[in-house]
């Protein structure tokens, strides 16, 4: 193993070379291919024995070692389990039949857009479907009831990562999971629960998720707008409410009356079998000290339990019961479950590679190779302020996902190396410490954010291909609300949680805020 002092500022060349190519191409697995291989090079030379054809084997056995490792191969069990739960439902009209059912409660132009948003917060489970469901299934209720197609692509896009990224169960959870484990490995923290305690403590610091989420009920509940969403408002307010072109889009076949359940009882599986793993597998009797609350019973629990086997059988359970729903409920054959088994999987595929290589990355930068957190400590010690971090996490995730157009390819690169550089900025805070939480939380936070505003994020093309509308327009008239959050999340969260503020005072003040922001600066749309 090499020393910190030895590489210097060499074992920033691997992060470094990944992030500028993923810029550069706005692609991101052949970047952190060529971030992996940089750091293979870098290793080959620290070895005087080995020579740079060596640098071919240390790539292929990094590659290699981050697959055979057990986690990774239990986080790629379960993402494939919950993308196939997800195709089913998909191909099986379950999660539509819900929308639909779901969508009979609107009466006026400000039910419509909040129930839009509660339909966000139910398709919690994937950022993708949330969106193309969504957004395919609501453009004739947006249309009758005056709704600009802008109005439809921001509650659309603003809830789908936001929602996604939250939820323990999701095509996200495991994979962060996966990459805090490897920030806390690399900072020498290795119990097996580890990343998923930080998971679950860090969810109240995601400030701009949440206040997104806050931000689009806002909008939604007071009816009112400002900046380029107002005027798009405007422009289509006086649509009739009785739009023929809309009837004719929401007349469809007749769905079975209970398909809807379909769309409601796998996820209430998947949560119930891993909850209830997590319990059986983390409950040691006579382990809770006296004074503990319940609070503190229920989260020591589900912090011993066995994460990785709870997202699988979770994930198995709720695709089994998808299989069961949608033959029972959608009189489903078995050619269209399993074609919608494999179609989920598959779209899983693209992150799943992302996966491999950002944990082969994070293998380079770690403690048995370049060891690059121990020198960004040694270099940022004496010239970071480490509450300063959180903030300056944040900025750089947001930077990076607006460059790249993806918020996944920014938690690969970024997300391990900002856990373990908070660690050793501020080793007595641990990883329960408000600066090690708040990092963790800034990171997706601001990936989140620069992946709203970025012309090319997948997320955003595809809301606005799902809601039939501009794609140049929906970035403009998002970005004005994805900054004001972003300001209210710095000024109100990242900088006040690492002050000492509990993070549930910051997102009270956050709300607030934005609340009387909405009221002064927003206006009802007039014709």
């Amino acid at each position: 193993m090499a020393d910190p002092v030895q590489h210097g500022f060499e074992s920033l060349v691997p992060p470094l070379v990944a992030i500028f190519l993923a810029i550069a191409t706005r692609r991101v697995v052949l970047p952190l291919a060529a971030g992996v291989f940089a750091g293979a090079v870098l290793l080959a030379r620290a070895d005087p024995e080995k020579s740079l054809l060596d640098s071919f084997f240390i790539f292929a056995g990094a590659i290699d070692a981050s697959l055979r490792n057990f986690d990774h191969l239990q986080t790629l069990a379960f993402t494939l389990l919950l993308g196939a739960m997800v195709g089913v439902m998909e191909i099986g009209g379950g999660i539509e039949a819900l929308i639909a059912k779901l969508s009979r409660w609107i009466r006026s132009r400000r039910s419509a857009q909040a129930m839009i948003s509660v339909s966000g917060l139910a398709i919690f489970f994937d950022d993708y479907a949330n969106t193309l469901l969504i957004g395919g299934t609501m453009r004739s209720t947006a249309d009758r009831f005056g709704l600009s197609r802008s109005k439809l692509a921001y509650l659309v896009d603003s809830t789908a990562a936001p929602v996604a990224g939250l939820s323990l169960v999701s095509t996200w959870a495991a994979i962060e999971i996966s990459y805090m484990s490897e920030g806390l490995a690399d900072a020498g923290v290795t119990a097996p629960s580890a990343g998923f305690a930080l998971f679950i403590q860090s969810i109240p610091y995601r400030f701009y998720p949440i206040l997104a989420i806050v931000m689009v009920f806002l909008v939604s509940i007071t009816g009112r707008d400002f900046g380029a969403m107002k005027r798009a408002e405007e422009a289509s307010i006086d649509r009739s409410p009785h739009n023929p072109t809309a009837d004719r889009e929401t007349t469809t076949l007749p769905r079975p009356p209970l398909l809807w359940l379909a769309a409601v009882l796998p996820i209430v599986a998947c949560i119930t079998a891993l909850v209830a793993t997590l319990v059986v597998t983390g409950w040691q009797p006579g382990a809770s000290a006296a004074s503990a609350s319940v609070l503190q019973d229920t989260i020591e629990i589900l912090g011993n339990g066995k994460s990785y086997l709870a997202l699988i059988i979770g994930g198995a359970v709720g695709l089994a019961t998808a299989w069961l729903t949608h033959a029972k409920f959608g009189k489903c054959e078995l050619e269209t479950l399993v074609m919608g088994t494999l179609r989920g999987a598959w779209q899983m595929m693209p992150a799943m590679i992302i996966l491999w290589l950002a944990w082969a990355l994070s293998g380079m930068t770690g403690e048995d190779a370049l060891q690059t957190g121990d020198y960004l400590s040694s270099l940022l010690s004496d010239r970071l302020d480490p509450r300063a971090l959180p903030t300056v996490v944040f900025a750089l995730a947001g930077f990076v996902a607006f460059s790249t157009g993806t918020s996944w390819g920014t938690m690969a690169i970024l997300t391990p190396l900002s856990v373990t550089l908070s660690l050793d900025l501020d080793p007595s805070g641990g990883p329960g410490g408000a600066i090690c939480l708040a990092t963790t939380g800034s990171v997706l936070a601001g990936a989140i954010f620069g992946d709203h505003c970025s012309p090319i994020s997948d997320t955003t093309v595809l809301s606005s291909r799902a809601c039939g509308c501009d794609h140049l327009q929906h970035v403009r008239t998002q970005m004005p609300y994805a900054l004001v959050v972003a300001v209210a999340c710095v000024l109100l969260g990242s900088i006040p949680a690492v002050l000492g503020v509990s993070p549930w005072i910051c997102l009270i003040m956050g709300t607030i805020t934005l609340t009387l922001i909405v009221r002064f600066l927003g206006k009802h749309p007039t014709t």
